[in-house]
C-alpha cells in the first residue's frame, strides 16, 4: 500500500515538473535550415535581442557567437548536423537560464550581418553577405549599425585605472617610475573619450595611493559600462632586462602561464603584504567568471588598436591577451582588462614610455580599442 502511494506521489511530482516547464519554458527554439547561404533559426515567439561578438581560434579560425536573449533549447535540439562550405562547425547550447548561445566557427573574415525580425534570426554564412528577412538588412536595423550615436555615446561610462600611486611606486627602473608613466597615458585615454563624448572616471588623478579593491569598487558605483586599468612591466631580474618586452593585456581568469601568474604576483603584491598563502588564496577564489568573456573581447580589441597605431612609428612586440589572477579586476561588475603598456626596464621600450609621442599613441590605441569594444556590443 505504502508503494502504491509511494509511486503515485513520484508520478505526480513528475508531471508537475513536466508541465510547469512547459509552461514556463520562455521563447523555445523549434527548428533551424540552411538555404540561399543563410543559417535560419526559428523560435516559438519574438526574439528579445541578439548579442553578437567573436573569439579568434589558436587553430587560426574564428568563433562567431550569437547570443539569443531570452531564449532557450528544448531537449533534443541541436544545429550540429548541418555543413556548409568554409564552416568548420555549429553549435548550439543553453549560456544561461534566458540566453541561448549560437557558434559557428569558419576561417571567414568576419561573419557579423545577421539579422532577426519576429521569432526568425537569419545568419549568413559567407563574408559580406547581408542576411534578409523581408527586404530587411543589416543597415535598417538601428542598433546594429557600425558605429555610436551621440546620444548612445552619453549612456557609455569607462573607468579607467592608473595603476599605484602615492606610496606605491609601482615597478621601477632606473629614472623611470610606474605609477608616474600610467598616470600621464591615463590622462591621455580620458581626453580623447570625453573628446568624442564618453563619459569618464579616474580611479586617480593625482600622485595618490589607492587601495586595490576600492578601483573596481569605485567603478561598480559610478556603474560603469568599461574598467582599463593601466599599468608598466619590469623584467625580474637585470639579466632578463633585455629580453622581457611587448605590450601585454590581461583579463580576469586563473593564470594558466608562468609569465601571466609573475605578472599577477607583482600586480597583487601591494595587497597582499603580511598575508599568508590561504588568505591569498582566500581573496582570489572570488574571481568573477560572468565576465570573462567580455572581458576577453574587450581585451582582443585593445590589443588590436594599440599595435595598430604604435607599429606606424615604432617597433614593438605583441605579447597577447592573456588571463591572470589580478586583484585590481577582482569583483568588476563590468567587462574589465588590464592592460601592460610595455617594459620600463627593457633599453628600447623603457626609453619609450618616456616619450610623449609614444604615450600618446598607447592612449589612442587603448581609446579606439574601446570604442571598438562598444560598437560591436549591444547594451
Amino acid at each position: 500500500m505504502e508503494k502504491t502511494i509511494l509511486n503515485k506521489k513520484i508520478i505526480l511530482i513528475f508531471f508537475i515538473l513536466f508541465y510547469t516547464n512547459e509552461l514556463f519554458a520562455g521563447n523555445n527554439f523549434i527548428k533551424s535550415e540552411i538555404r540561399q547561404g543563410e543559417l535560419r533559426l526559428y523560435f516559438s515567439s519574438d526574439i528579445e535581442g541578439v548579442k553578437y561578438f567573436s573569439l579568434p581560434s589558436k587553430d587560426g579560425s574564428t568563433k562567431y557567437v550569437y547570443d539569443i536573449e531570452g531564449a532557450t533549447l528544448p531537449s533534443g535540439k541541436g544545429i550540429s548536423q548541418h555543413s556548409y562550405k568554409n564552416i568548420d562547425s555549429f553549435r548550439i547550447a543553453q549560456n544561461s537560464a534566458n540566453k541561448l548561445r549560437i557558434v559557428i566557427k569558419s576561417p571567414q573574415k568576419a561573419l557579423d550581418k545577421h539579422a532577426y525580425k519576429n521569432n526568425m534570426l537569419f545568419i549568413p554564412l559567407k563574408y559580406g553577405k547581408k542576411a534578409s528577412i523581408d527586404g530587411i538588412t543589416i543597415e535598417n536595423i538601428s542598433y546594429k549599425k557600425p558605429y555610436i550615436s551621440t546620444t548612445n555615446r552619453k549612456k557609455y561610462i569607462v573607468v579607467i585605472d592608473a595603476g599605484h600611486g602615492g606610496k606605491d611606486n609601482g615597478a621601477s627602473y632606473k629614472n623611470r617610475t610606474e605609477k608616474k608613466i600610467v598616470l600621464s597615458i591615463a590622462k591621455k585615454v580620458k581626453r580623447i573619450l570625453q573628446k568624442d563624448g564618453l563619459k569618464v572616471y579616474m580611479t586617480r588623478d593625482s600622485d595618490r595611493f589607492v587601495k586595490l579593491p576600492k578601483r573596481t569598487e569605485f567603478a561598480n558605483k559610478k556603474m560603469a559600462n568599461i574598467f582599463v586599468s593601466i599599468h608598466a612591466n619590469a623584467a625580474p631580474t637585470k639579466k632578463t632586462a633585455k629580453i622581457f618586452n611587448g605590450i601585454e593585456i590581461y583579463y580576469l581568469s586563473k593564470a594558466h602561464s608562468k609569465r601571466a601568474k609573475e605578472a599577477a604576483e607583482k600586480e597583487n603584491s601591494v595587497m597582499f603584504e603580511n598575508k599568508d598563502l590561504y588568505t591569498k588564496n582566500d581573496y582570489l577564489s572570488l574571481l568573477n567568471r560572468e565576465k570573462i568573456i567580455e572581458s576577453h573581447k574587450l581585451g582582443l580589441d585593445i590589443d588590436n588598436k594599440i599595435l595598430s597605431n604604435i607599429r606606424k612609428k615604432y617597433k614593438v612586440s605583441n605579447g597577447g591577451v592573456k588571463s591572470a589572477n589580478f586583484w585590481v579586476l577582482v569583483g568588476a561588475q563590468m567587462p574589465a582588462i588590464l592592460v601592460e603598456t610595455g617594459y620600463i626596464s627593457h633599453p628600447r621600450e623603457g626609453k619609450n614610455l618616456l616619450s610623449s609621442t609614444y604615450q600618446s599613441l598607447l592612449a589612442k590605441g587603448i581609446a579606439e580599442g574601446i570604442e571598438r569594444y562598444l560598437k560591436n556590443t549591444r547594451r
